[in-house]
C-alpha cells in the first residue's frame, strides 16, 4: 500500500505542533511526518523533533512557498499531504478524508474545504478569476492550506517562495489537466492573524494570481550549475575514493580517459560498485563531513530564485552526493548518474538507465551528457538558448557551455567569460 508524507510548514507554532504530530501518528496511511521549521524562534523545531517528526530547518524565514518546496524535496514518498501547523482541531478522520482520493487514485490534486468562512481575497479575487479562466473547476476554498498531491505530477521548481503557493499550485494543476478534487472536512480552527499579516498575505496572493494569468510578465530563464569544484569546493569522487580506498583505481581510469582509450562513462560505470551496501544517509553524512559548499553559493542561488530563475545542477557526480547538496542549496531537481537501490534502501552498486547517456560517444562520452540534459530542460519549459546560463569549472562542462546562450567558466578559462567568485554570476543574470 502506498504511504503518504505529511509536510507541516511551520513558523513559531510551538503551541500546536506537538498535538498535530501526535494526531498524524495515528493515521496509518502516513508513513512520514516532515516539519519544515521556517526560521522559528520559539523552539518549534525542537518540540517537533522530540515528538518524532523529521525536522528540516531554514536558518531564516523564507516564506510558505519555500517551506512547501523544501518539504517536497526532502519527502520519502511521492504522495504528499500539506497541513497548516497552527490547526487547533485536526482529527485523524479529517486527515484521511484529504488523502483518500490520492490513495484510491481517483485524484491527482486534492484541496480541503471547511466551515471556516472564506476570506476577502478568496471571495473577491481568487474565486471570480478562477471561474473566468477555468469555469469547469469549482473550488469553494482555492486558498486552503490543506492540500495533497502526487509529487511526480507537480513542477515544484516553478513555485514561488511566498504566500501565493496555495493558489499557484491550483493554477498549475489546472494547466496540467490534473484530476482535481475538493473534499469537505468539517470545521477547522486556525490561530488569529493580525491585520498586517493578512494584508501581506493578500498582496502576495494577488500578485501570484496576476503573474499566473500573465498580467505580470516574468520571462522564463534557467541556469545550470556544475557541482564538483563549482558549487562545492572539492571533487566529490576524489574525496570518496580517498575515504573508501579506491584512489589508485580512480587515477588509472582517469589516465585511460585522458589518453583517449575509453570514454568518461567507463569511470562512472566502474566506480558505482563502491556504493554497494551503503545508504543514502551514510553518503549524506560523508558529504556533510568531507565536502564543503563554496562561499556565496547559497546566497547566489537564493537570489536567482527570487528573480524567478529555474536552477538546476548538472553533474557527473553520483546521485546521492548531488541529492545531498541539491537539498542543502534548495535546488529542486538535478541531472546526475543515478544509483539503483534495493528493497531495504541500500545501493546495489549499479546504475539506473540514463536517458541522457552519450551512447555513441559523439559528444562527450559521459553517462549523463550535459548537453542532452540541458536541451531536455529547454524543450520541456520552452526556454530559448539565449535565456539559459551555464556555470562550470572546465572541460567536463564543454558540451553544456555550447548548449547555453551564456557560459561562465568558474576559475577556469573554459569559455570567453571567466568568473572567480560565484557572486559574479549575478552580473549576468539580468
Amino acid at each position: 500500500m502506498d504511504k503518504v508524507t505529511c509536510v507541516l510548514p511551520a513558523l513559531n507554532e510551538k503551541k500546536t505542533i506537538g498535538t498535530l504530530i501526535r494526531i498524524l501518528k495515528n493515521v496509518k496511511e502516513i508513513g512520514e511526518i516532515v516539519v519544515v521549521d521556517d526560521g522559528s524562534t520559539d523552539g518549534t523545531g525542537i518540540i517537533a523533533k522530540r515528538c518524532g517528526a523529521r525536522v528540516i530547518r531554514h536558518l531564516r524565514n523564507q516564506g510558505k512557498g519555500a517551506a512547501v518546496k523544501t518539504g517536497a524535496s526532502h519527502a520519502t514518498h511521492d504522495l504528499l499531504l500539506f497541513l497548516d501547523a497552527d490547526l487547533q482541531n485536526l482529527t485523524s478522520a479529517k486527515v484521511r478524508k484529504v488523502i483518500r482520493p490520492l490513495l484510491k487514485n481517483t485524484a491527482d490534486f486534492v484541496k480541503a474545504s471547511f466551515t471556516n468562512s472564506s476570506g476577502r481575497v478568496t471571495k473577491l479575487v481568487a474565486k471570480p478569476l478562477l471561474s473566468i479562466v477555468h469555469p469547469f473547476v469549482k473550488l469553494e476554498q482555492p486558498l486552503s492550506g490543506q492540500f495533497a498531491f502526487n509529487r511526480k505530477k507537480i513542477d515544484m521548481d516553478a513555485i514561488e517562495d511566498g504566500w501565493g503557493v496555495d493558489i499557484q499550485l491550483v493554477f498549475q494543476a489546472m494547466r496540467k489537466k490534473l484530476r482535481i478534487q475538493e473534499v469537505f472536512i468539517g470545521a477547522l480552527k486556525h490561530k488569529h492573524q493580525s491585520t498586517e499579516a493578512l494584508s501581506a498575505m493578500s498582496e502576495q496572493v494577488m500578485r501570484t494570481i496576476l503573474s499566473e494569468l500573465n498580467l505580470i510578465c516574468n520571462k522564463k530563464k534557467v541556469i545550470f550549475f556544475d557541482l564538483d569544484e563549482t558549487l562545492i569546493q572539492e571533487s566529490s569522487i576524489a574525496v570518496l575514493a580517498k575515504e573508501w580506498g579506491f584512489s589508485e583505481e580512480l587515477k588509472k581510469l582517469q589516465r585511460r580517459v585522458r589518453a583517449g582509450e575509453v570514454p568518461d562513462k567507463v569511470i562512472t560505470k566502474a566506480l558505482a560498485k563502491h556504493f554497494k551496501g551503503r545508504t543514502r544517509e551514510e553518503v549524506s553524512a560523508l558529504c556533510e563531513r568531507l565536502l564543503h559548499i563554496n562561499p556565496f553559493a547559497a546566497k547566489v542561488i537564493d537570489s536567482l530564485r527570487r528573480q524567478r530563475y529555474r536552477v538546476r545542477i548538472v553533474s557527473s557526480a553520483f546521485s546521492p552526493v548531488v541529492r545531498h547538496f541539491a537539498a542543502a542549496l534548495n535546488v529542486y531537481d538535478f541531472f546526475a548518474p543515478r544509483l539503483a537501490r534495493d528493497s531495504t534502501g541500500r545501493f546495489t552498486g549499479t546504475l539506473k538507465r540514463s536517458r541522457f547517456e552519450d551512447q555513441t560517444c559523439a559528444c562527450c562520452g559521459r553517462y549523463v551528457c550535459k548537453a542532452k540534459a540541458v536541451r531536455y530542460m529547454l524543450r520541456r519549459f520552452k526556454i530559448a538558448k539565449d535565456e539559459a546560463i551555464a556555470v562550470g569549472d572546465g572541460k567536463s562542462d564543454a558540451c553544456m557551455f555550447k548548449t547555453c546562450g551564456t557560459s561562465l567558466g568558474f576559475r577556469a578559462n573554459a569559455t570567453d567569460k571567466r568568473i572567480d567568485q560565484l557572486s559574479e554570476v549575478l552580473m549576468y543574470a539580468d
